[in-house]
């Protein structure tokens, strides 16, 4: 397997998703078909949601791969997906799938839809020909029978009994009492859920725990409390089993839908007066309609697939039969299981129907589980090379002090320095700019106490980093020097094995602790660490004999001289180089027997460099393991040990182990070179009395060099403080039980894991890439990427350019012309010969900077170096404007890198009455944290930067829209000081995006091109407005190019039309934005117009918005936690600066003289007033001017611009007294 075998004696199961619904397409542009792969699945929650956002955009197929580790999740998920295409109601399938207890009536309609389709699934052939086969398949016969059982037992006569379910529930309300510090009786309290409720966390404080009590107290949400055992839990539920207990059916939902007031006309408007809680009734408006979206999609546009499977394995597999012929993955599909993972020929032989490469993978938050790196490792390789290509990674960890590093700490490593060796981008840490709001959960992380049960989500979206930075198709690989990459390689080394370090005497007790907490379930093994290094080799370029010399150098010199318990891995590492084929060692493999006597394995022909060892270990040692009643609660990593009676300091420990209870069958004569050996697994695991099998990979040396007598192999569990602490009994040695190699009924050495045909390779050796080369007038020239490091991070970027092949460029060279740099995008540096006589664009796998670049030219050998600085999220200037860029991908659809795409119409409206007004405080809080603690020191010492200027104009737009600060104002305009208005801005409502926990403006713009300013219809539409009102922003050159750059993002992001053969962006040399340049054109036309009925609610604009007017979806924008800190939990107590007070929207005539046609003529009408927002910069107060267009008479009323600083008081002084309790 690809991590340790981390083996609880009880583990927790998780029929019901923890997380509030996300769409799997959110990255993705609309109508274009997609293949999405969900690794650790859960429940359907995230597939009925996608569905749901799918509704009236552009039409595609779906093809969606379902993995996980539980059969009995799968089972759920298929059986209520059956049920859905046979048309049960809703309100039908929310009882039977969330319900702890339901009706007599529900539980038979559970059986008999589980005998019907145990009926249909006899074989995978015939399950693919029956009713649900076309929609619904499985990928491979052995995940089809495994769920299978699982229907069989929903469809027993008998189920379990109520008494025995009631314990079992009862054993976890215990739990939950113990983790929160409750007696029997008291509330539990759990704050767990509150997550769904973003971005209303203080007004969910109260009623969120209370639902969480309410489901453990009755097993249910509704007001009739039904007591029947629901089999969908009950038959999944064992001794071994948990119900996990945090579970929660309204924790997969957006809840903030049953918080705050709603707009009569709202989607997912909510019955409050039909439930016991108004957040039950929000999460079942919202599965009402997601089931009516499934039931609406048509069976030919959606393909769901499911694979019983780790998902580490699954994906390794996956690899493996996307790249070789050789469809043998010899990878055990998970733990406790001997079968390998496997593909049904029907659908990935031959033309390969099913796919093996996708678009997006969402990957749950499978990494607190099993390491960040280990899933990048596994799914990176499965996306498709497109710029829309996504991997999501999500944790649920606290993170301890600043979450600034978080993103290192799950990277074991500096973040730029690991996503240029393993070829990916981090796409938020980049941008430092996201849509989605983690305000809520940072303010959880931090106020919560470090006992508490409270889980912090974080999510990040990696991107391959070839397509993310426009790196040519045939990029060369990135070149490191090998001593520094065998530095840098072992520092990840290092931080992965970094509790390999035993000396904890001299740590406080503090540290103990925590080393307790970190050591329980490892993410890594030696396996682990050389998956890694074969992945960099795939991205990297150097001289590899000498870095594998230089990197066993550093891991043999630290073993040596900081922890012993590195060395009696090393020979783990050796053996797994070996099998990865990525180095063999000297000395690894055993000699042929000098003494074919002795039997076994002694008596092989030929002996390979590594052997596997098959250890039956006896299930009463299996059961001293878990004696104590502590070692039944935590979680033993279990490795295989190899000792020596004649050397007794000699320990090998092997932790890439795989264990499975069952019987061991041997096949052929042990002396045979084709022994081999196959287990018998036992169908019920824990619960049965079979013996426990471990198997693992040695050197061969290891063996052949000892008498069968002299070596004890066995297993034990990994030296740690923490297996100290917990697993005592089992010291001096830790082992849980060893034999000798003799012992031939328990012991079998044979070449391949039980049956094994082949090792388990991670993944096939890369195929060279040839070098990057870009032709300039039919003449190829050269570039070479290297990365230049400093204390074993990489600083910068060095491109060695080679025009010795090209006339032109040599004659330049010669010429002696003067050669300068230029910059356009933070990914690529252009080399300027004189005054543009040759123009060669380098092409860097980072965002670099030129402002420090420097330019090393070589004339005469006809080369050029540049070697930039990689940029700083932070500080440099290449990244500011970089907030939601976008590039032209197949066929010139536009391409969004981090601004997800939503479905306005879907998506709740906020009652922005006044009568609602004081209920929105909420809101003047969220875009308050907009700003982040750095950002709002700057805009306090009188520094804004552009970011901040554009946060400044979108919290005023949020704020018109939502009437926060006084009368709703539905149209803006962004105006230049000099140039005059540039734009409108029509807003039709603030809708709840709960999903990014956040809200979004419902929106149209207007961009006053040459042609509008000069139109009679415009002019004249102007004048006949006399009571129109309008909120005036703006902003200055920079601001404005930003506004251009990021508006066809907004207009992409909310896109239900296509766009037609006459698209401006599929003209030759179109980029996006297609030009900054003032009043020209900068998004294309095809969205002019498609707007729902009743848009704007202005009828003398209406023709104007209809013709002229692209929807658009405007966000509050916010700084990311991992790359700087956005919320000081301690603000000032002075406002000073910190309540967005912004000198730039001032009241202020039109600018006649600015708006000059060519011809002389205005553009605007001369005197003519819009309202506009002024600054009285007394205390902070900005006043709201309402004025007439055709008087210019001024009206106003003072508004107070600190209600989001006084807001922002309440919410942290509320949050800690709830958590304090």
């Amino acid at each position: 397997m690809f991590t340790p075998s981390n083996t609880p004696y009880t583990s927790h199961i998780y029929p019901i998703g923890n997380t509030p619904a996300v769409s799997l397409t959110r990255s993705l542009p609309q109508g274009i078909d997609a293949d999405l792969l969900l690794l650790g699945c859960g429940d359907v929650r995230n597939i009925l949601f996608t569905l749901y956002t799918e509704r009236g955009f552009p039409p595609r197929k779906l093809d969606i791969t379902c993995c996980d580790t539980e059969a009995a999740i799968i089972a759920r998920n298929v059986l209520l997906f059956t049920l859905l295409i046979d048309g049960t109601n809703a309100d039908s399938l929310w009882d039977i799938y969330y319900h702890l207890r339901i009706s007599e009536e529900s539980m038979t309609f559970i059986k008999n839809q589980a005998r019907k389709i145990v009926s249909l699934s006899s074989s995978i052939e015939q399950w693919s020909e029956e009713r649900y086969g076309s929609m619904l398949r499985f990928c491979d016969a052995t995940s089809l029978q495994y769920v299978r059982k699982v229907w069989m037992k929903y469809a027993l006569p008998q189920p379990l009994n109520k008494i025995s379910f009631e314990k079992r529930l009862e054993r976890i309300r215990e739990l939950r009492r113990t983790l929160t510090g409750k007696r029997a009786g008291e509330p539990v309290g759990m704050f767990t859920g509150v997550r769904s409720a973003s971005p209303l966390l203080l007004a969910s404080m109260e009623e969120i725990p209370k639902v969480n009590d309410y489901f453990w107290k009755y097993g249910t949400l509704s007001r009739k409390r039904n007591t029947t055992p629901n089999p969908m839990f009950s038959e999944i539920l064992s001794v071994n089993t948990w119900l996990h207990f945090g579970t929660d059916p309204i924790q997969g939902f957006h809840l903030a839908a049953g918080l705050t007031k709603l707009a009569p006309t709202s989607p997912l408007r909510p019955n409050k007066n039909d439930e016991v809680f108004n957040v039950v009734g929000a999460a079942k408006a919202q599965f009402r309609e997601w089931v009516a979206a499934f039931q609406d999609t048509p069976g030919n546009r959606i393909t769901i697939r499911f694979a019983v499977s780790d998902a580490l394995s699954f994906s390794h597999g996956l690899q493996m039969t996307s790249t070789s012929e050789n469809k043998l993955t010899n990878i055990f599909r998970r733990p406790f299981d001997v079968t390998a993972v496997e593909f049904d020929p029907a659908a990935y032989a031959g033309t390969k129907l099913a796919p093996t490469k996708f678009d997006a993978i969402d990957t749950s938050n499978l990494v607190d589980v099993v390491g960040t790196l280990n899933v990048i490792i596994a799914a990176m390789p499965l996306l498709k090379p497109s710029a829309s290509s996504t991997l999501w990674i999500e944790t649920m960890a606290k993170t301890e002090g600043t979450g600034k590093r978080k993103l290192d700490t799950l990277l074991r490593g500096h973040t730029p320095t690991l996503s240029l060796l393993l070829g990916i981008s981090p796409v938020d840490y980049w941008t430092n700019a996201t849509s989605t709001s983690w305000v809520d959960q940072v303010l959880l992380n931090e106020l919560a106490p470090s006992t508490s049960t409270t889980q912090v989500q974080s999510r990040y979206a990696l991107k391959l980093a070839q397509p993310f930075s426009h790196s040519p198709d045939d990029h060369e690989l990135l070149h490191v020097e090998p001593n520094a990459l065998a530095e840098a390689v072992f520092q990840i080394y290092s931080q992965m094995f970094v509790n390999d370090n035993l000396e904890f005497v001299k740590l406080s007790l503090e540290d103990v602790e925590k080393r307790l907490r970190i050591e329980e379930c490892p993410f890594f093994h030696r396996g682990s660490f050389v998956a890694l290094v074969k992945h960099i080799q795939t991205r990297t370029s150097t001289d590899w004999p000498f870095f594998w010399r230089r990197l066993l150098q550093l891991i043999d010199h630290d073993a040596a001289k900081t922890s012993i318990m590195r060395t009696v891995y090393r020979q783990e590492l050796g053996t797994m180089l070996h099998l990865q084929g990525l180095h063999t060692e000297q000395g690894l493999g055993g000699e042929v027997s000098e003494e074919p006597g002795l039997g076994s394995f002694h008596s092989w022909s030929s002996m390979p460099e590594v052997v596997c060892i098959t250890v039956v270990v006896p299930r009463e040692k299996v059961d001293n393991l878990y004696s104590t009643d502590i070692s039944r609660l935590r979680v033993p990593t279990l490795e295989g040990m190899v000792r020596y009676k004649s050397l007794p300091s000699k320990l090998l420990q092997l932790a890439c182990v795989h264990l499975t209870f069952g019987h061991v069958e041997t096949l052929g004569d042990h002396e045979a070179d084709d022994f081999s050996i196959v287990v018998h697994q036992d169908p019920i695991g824990w619960q049965g009395k079979s013996p426990l099998v471990a198997s693992f990979y040695v050197p061969s040396s290891a063996l052949v060099e000892f008498e069968p007598n002299d070596a004890i192999v066995g297993l034990g569990v990994s030296t740690s403080i923490f297996s100290f602490a917990i697993f005592g009994h089992l010291q001096p040695t830790m082992a849980v039980h060893m034999t000798t190699l003799s012992d031939t009924a328990n012991v079998f050495v044979t070449k391949y894991g039980p049956g094994m045909s082949g090792y388990p390779l991670s993944r096939g050796k890369p195929e060279p890439v040839a070098g990057n080369s870009t032709t300039q007038a039919g003449v190829a020239i050269t570039t070479q990427i290297t990365a230049n490091f400093e204390v074993n991070e990489i600083e910068s970027l060095c491109a060695h350019v080679d025009f010795s092949s090209s006339p032109q460029g040599m004659e330049l060279l010669a010429e002696c012309v003067p050669i300068k740099l230029q910059q356009y995008s933070p990914f690529s540096i252009d080399i300027v010969f004189g005054e543009n006589a040759l123009v060669y664009p380098i092409s860097f796998p980072a965002p670099i900077q030129k402002e420090t670049a420097k330019m090393r030219i070589a004339r005469i050998q006809g080369c050029i170096e540049v070697i930039a600085p990689l940029a700083d999220p932070l500080t440099s200037e290449s990244l500011l404007p970089f907030i939601y860029p976008a590039t032209l991908g197949e066929g010139s659809v536009p391409i969004t890198f981090n601004s997800q795409h939503i479905n306005l119409d879907s998506l709740p409206i906020l009652d922005v009455d006044q009568s609602h007004r004081k209920d929105y405080q909420w809101l003047a809080a969220l875009t308050y944290f907009q700003l982040s603690t750095r950002e709002r020191r700057l805009l306090t010492a009188g520094s804004p930067s552009l970011r901040i200027k554009f946060k400044q104009s979108l919290r005023t737009m949020v704020n018109v829209a939502s009437g926060l600060q006084g009368r709703h104002i539905r149209p803006l305009v962004l105006e230049h000081p000099e140039k005059g208005a540039q734009m409108f801005i029509f807003i039709h409502a603030v809708r709840l995006n709960a999903a990014e926990g956040s809200v979004v403006v419902d929106a149209a713009v207007i961009p006053i091109t040459i042609q509008m300013a000069r139109s009679r219809k415009f002019i004249k539409l102007l004048n006949k407005t006399p009571e129109a009102q309008v909120c005036t922003l703006q902003v200055d050159d920079e601001e404005l190019i930003l506004w251009k750059h990021i508006l066809p993002s907004l207009a992409e992001r909310c896109r239900t039309w296509s766009h037609g053969p006459q698209c401006e962006y599929k003209r030759a040399n179109a980029t996006i934005p297609l030009s900054t340049k003032m009043r020209e054109q900068f998004m294309c036309s095809c969205g002019k117009g498609k707007l729902p009925e009743s848009f704007a609610n202005l009828p003398e604009w209406d023709g104007l918005i209809y013709d002229e007017a692209v929807r658009v979806a405007i966000s509050p924008t916010f700084s990311v936690p991992s790359v700087e800190d956005i919320v000081d939990i301690d603000p000032p107590k002075t406002q000073d600066g910190l309540d967005g007070v912004d000198k730039r929207h001032t009241s202020k005539r039109w600018n006649n003289t600015a708006t000059q046609a060519k011809n002389g003529t205005s553009l605007l009408k001369s005197g003519d007033y819009f309202t506009t927002w002024t600054t009285n910069n007394c205390g902070g107060v900005r006043r709201l001017c309402t004025a007439r267009l055709s008087t210019g008479k001024m009206t106003g009323r003072s508004v107070g611009w600190s209600v989001g600083h006084r807001t922002v008081h309440t919410l942290l002084f509320g949050l800690r007294n709830i958590l304090k309790k």
